[in-house]
C-alpha cells in the first residue's frame, strides 16, 4: 500500500495476508519464555503459557495488562533486552491478527499493542527484513478499519447504506445501562491510539492522504468521535516539542491502554540508569515536520461550516449528541487560534 497506492482509512479493510505471513517467517517464537520486568522475590515469573499454549487461547486482557504491560514497561525503564525485543517481534503479526478483540467492556486489544510497538521502535520503523515498513503501515496502523469492527448501517430517513463503526456505539455497563466509550471529556481510546501512531510513523505523502481519508468516512459516531480527540489533540500538536506527558494533561483526556508507560520516558534521567539514559528520550516521541504537516493537512478539511454541518448531524443520534456537548463550538474556538 504504501509503495504504489494512496494511503487511506477505508471501513472494512482486509489484511494482506501476506505481509502477516512475512513477519511470521521472519520473526519466530524465541526459545526461552518471556519473563516479568518487575520482582522483587529470589524467582522471576516467567510466561510459559506464551510457548505452552497456542495464542488464540490466551485471553486479550492477559496479553494486554501483563504481557504486553510487562514488555512494555521493562523496555521503557531498564532498555533494550534481547529477550523483550525478540517476544514482541514474534508476537507482532499475532496481534494484529486479533487487535480487534475487546475486553473489559470498550477495550481493544490493539491499543496496547501500539504502546508496545512505540517502546520497541520509538525512533522510527527500521528495515528488520526488506519490506517491514511497508508491512507494518499495511497491516498495524490500519487495524481500526479492519473489516470485524464495522458493520453497514442502512439510515433509516435517509435510507443510505454507510459503514458504521461497532467500537464506537453504545454497550451495556455493568449496570446493565447502554453508555458509550467515549464523551466530551474522553476521547475513545483506540481511535486516540491510532492516531498517534500514524503521526509517529507516517511519511509526509501517508499523512496528507490519510488526514484526507479521515473526513471522508460516513458515520455520525466516527464523525463525533474525531471530534472529540481533535479536540483534545489539536493544543498539544502545537507545541515544539510533543510530550507523552501531554497526551496524560490533555483535555478531553487522550489516553488509552498502557499508554501511561510512555511517561517514563519524559524529563526522568535520575530515574534510568546511567546506560540508558538516552534510550527513549522525549524529543523523539513525535516528529515536529509530522505534526506540522498533521494540523496543515487538517485545517484544509475541518472548517467551520464543516464543523457546524456535524453539530447538526451529532443532535440526530441521542447518544452522539451527549457525547459531544460543548465539542463543536470548543474545536472551532481551537481552529480560530491555530491560524
Amino acid at each position: 500500500m504504501t509503495s504504489n497506492r494512496e494511503y487511506k482509512w477505508v471501513p472494512g479493510y482486509e489484511f494482506p495476508l501476506d505481509a502477516i505471513e512475512r513477519m511470521q517467517n521472519r520473526f519466530l517464537m524465541p526459545p526461552v519464555p518471556m519473563g516479568e520486568a518487575w520482582f522483587i522475590g529470589k524467582e522471576r515469573h516467567l510466561y510459559t503459557e506464551l510457548i505452552e499454549q497456542p495464542f488464540s487461547e490466551i485471553e486479550a486482557s492477559h496479553l494486554s495488562v501483563q504481557i504486553l504491560f510487562e514488555l512494555t514497561s521493562g523496555t521503557f525503564s531498564f532498555g533494550h533486552m534481547d529477550e523483550w525485543d525478540q517476544w514482541f517481534k514474534y508476537l507482532l503479526p499475532h496481534l494484529i491478527l486479533r487487535s480487534h478483540e475487546g475486553f473489559f467492556f470498550d477495550n481493544l486489544l490493539l491499543q496496547s499493542a501500539v504502546t508496545s510497538f512505540m517502546s520497541i521502535y520509538w525512533r522510527g520503523i527500521p528495515d528488520e527484513y526488506p519490506g517491514f515498513r511497508d508491512d507494518v503501515i499495511d497491516t498495524l496502523s490500519l487495524c481500526l478499519m479492519n473489516k470485524e469492527l464495522w458493520f453497514d448501517h442502512r439510515d433509516g430517513k435517509t435510507l443510505r447504506t454507510c459503514p458504521r463503526a461497532r467500537f464506537l456505539e453504545s454497550y451495556p455497563n455493568g449496570q446493565n445501562q447502554l453508555v458509550l466509550g467515549w464523551n466530551s471529556a474522553q476521547t475513545e481510546a483506540s481511535l486516540s491510539s491510532m492516531m498517534f501512531f500514524c503521526i509517529k510513523y507516517l511519511n509526509d505523502d501517508e499523512i496528507r492522504s490519510w488526514v484526507k481519508s479521515l473526513f471522508e468516512i460516513d458515520d455520525v459516531y466516527w464523525k463525533g468521535a474525531l471530534s472529540v480527540w481533535l479536540l483534545g489533540a489539536l493544543d498539544m500538536l502545537r507545541l515544539p516539542i510533543v510530550t507523552p506527558k501531554a497526551i496524560d494533561k490533555a483535555n478531553p483526556k487522550l489516553e488509552w491502554d498502557n499508554s501511561h508507560v510512555l511517561i517514563f520516558s519524559d524529563d526522568s534521567d535520575d530515574f534510568f540508569e546511567p546506560a540508558v539514559i538516552d534510550f527513549n528520550k522525549t524529543i523523539d516521541f513525535l516528529p515536529s515536520e509530522n505534526t506540522k504537516l498533521f494540523l496543515d493537512e487538517v485545517q484544509k478539511y475541518l472548517t467551520d461550516e464543516l464543523i457546524v454541518e456535524w453539530a447538526d448531524l451529532f443532535s440526530t443520534d441521542e447518544f452522539v449528541i451527549q457525547s459531544t456537548y460543548t465539542v463543536p463550538e470548543s474545536l472551532m474556538d481551537k481552529l480560530s487560534k491555530l491560524d
